[in-house]
């Protein structure tokens, strides 16, 4: 059995990788040169640096094996420390000790109604951790109860603006206007686990995944653009790509999609075009981050992130890691952002604006830059649709005519890598079933 993987992000990895488990032969589709997507790495100062997918959660039992599969990498601890402006008094919130103290400027923030709206989603995650994805049994229960209302019609404006924006506006890139509650239990997945970094980079993990020996076949296409996939008599798809301007054709006995649902929505819009409609229901939003080295310590130990208000465009300004303390990881998305920047923006003005906005609140004036990697994505994050899961029902409807293709994503079980590596194995099983 041939199969082809399109998309080398995290989706495609974890698809690949399970495909191999099954000792089958995979073509991993990449438009760029390297793989990795959204969690790919630049050079900086005589290292690599990533720009996603640094923070690996306890509960990422998925990813763990994989990682495990890999040389099993060294892990450091990496926690939960931060701190928000609440009515320009910053706020700190930490994992690292005073549960109490947590729990009281929890309920600051949240207010009364917070609380009592936010405490049995909160519960159901904490009670089984695998309901903190698109989709689980009881979180489509309250998609079909609340998702005629955003998350800022669900809940009240002081638990909105201190406490679920700072979360959707991190993870989805999103506000809470353009948000739904069905679709929060991943992301409270995440801000109720705990973390850790991988040691030397997911560009280490990368580079052993690429050179992992069976079981098996895996052959790499940098620079192969999709341009369609059609269905042929007989049960085998056909994938038309170009590569150096030259287009060719393959045939496969599976299709695997493992690109963001607009992209996937291109290469149907002929062959299955109802899917092609809904994949453009599911929603992106653009992200900018710049990590940048500075000469002196910019966060101390016992606050290394500050989340921003509504008011600009820098979302958070965060330590890249808990020993780079020199190293600023500035992240850029929500709404004044996306008028503010765009793929036209140069990176010295983006990072400029970025620290005009964090420069009384870290150590940053009087210390200069030595260097800088920075990414514009226009499809950044993915903030879904509202009844997300009925959406994604009807689209396995569509797309099942198609026989032999599967299409996977961070719109399946949401955006973390372990959300996205638990939906590529559930593809891989639908997919591939008992046939192999």
């Amino acid at each position: 059995m041939r199969v082809a993987v399109i998309g080398s992000g995290v989706s495609g990895i974890a698809s690949a990788f399970y495909l191999r488990q099954r000792n089958i032969e995979v073509d991993l589709y990449e438009a760029e040169e390297r793989i990795g997507g959204r969690i790919g790495s630049e050079p900086m100062l005589g290292r690599r640096v990533d720009f996603g997918g640094k923070n690996i959660g306890k509960h990422y039992r998925q990813f763990r094996e994989f990682a495990g599969a890999c040389g099993n990498p060294d892990f450091e601890y990496f926690g939960l420390n931060t701190s928000q402006l609440v009515k320009g008094h910053v706020l700190k919130i930490s994992k690292e000790g005073a549960p109490l103290s947590n729990t009281i400027k929890l309920l600051m923030l949240c207010g009364f109604d917070g609380v009592r709206k936010l405490y049995p989603l909160i519960r159901a995650v904490q009670k089984d951790h695998l309901q903190g994805v698109l989709g689980s049994d009881f979180f489509r229960t309250v998609s079909d109860r609340y998702d005629h209302l955003t998350l800022a019609e669900y809940l009240k404006e002081r638990c909105v603006n201190h406490v679920v924006r700072p979360i959707t506006i991190r993870m989805n890139g999103a506000e809470p206007d353009e948000c739904y509650p069905g679709n929060f239990g991943s992301n409270l997945a995440l801000v109720l686990d705990s973390y850790e970094q991988l040691k030397y980079g997911m560009h280490g993990l990368l580079d052993a995944f690429r050179n992992m020996e069976g079981p098996g076949s895996l052959r790499i296409l940098g620079k192969h653009q999709v341009t369609s996939i059609s269905n042929e008599p007989g049960g085998t798809l056909t994938i038309t790509c170009e590569h150096d301007g030259v287009s060719s054709t393959a045939r496969y006995d599976r299709v695997i999609s493992a690109i963001p649902a607009r992209q996937l929505a291109t290469l149907l819009d002929h062959s299955l075009p109802s899917a092609a409609a809904l994949l453009r229901r599911i929603r992106y939003y653009p992200v900018a981050v710049a990590i940048v080295k500075y000469r002196d310590r910019v966060f101390e130990q016992d606050r290394r992130a500050m989340m921003f208000d509504s008011t600009g465009a820098l979302s958070n300004a965060g330590a890249y890691g808990i020993n780079d303390l020199d190293l600023v990881r500035y992240t850029f998305s929500g709404r004044v952002s996306r008028s503010a920047i765009s793929a036209h923006s140069t990176p010295e003005a983006v990072i400029t604006l970025g620290e005009q906005i964090a420069a009384p609140y870290i150590s940053i004036k009087n210390n200069p830059r030595q260097e800088f990697a920075y990414r514009y994505l226009a499809e950044g994050l993915c903030a879904y649709s509202p009844r997300h899961h009925l959406l994604l029902d009807q689209l396995d409807r569509e797309i099942a005519y198609f026989n032999g293709f599967g299409a996977t994503g961070d719109y399946r079980r949401g955006a973390s890598i372990e959300a996205c590596f638990r939906a590529a194995g559930e593809c891989v099983e639908n997919v591939i079933g008992d046939a192999y």
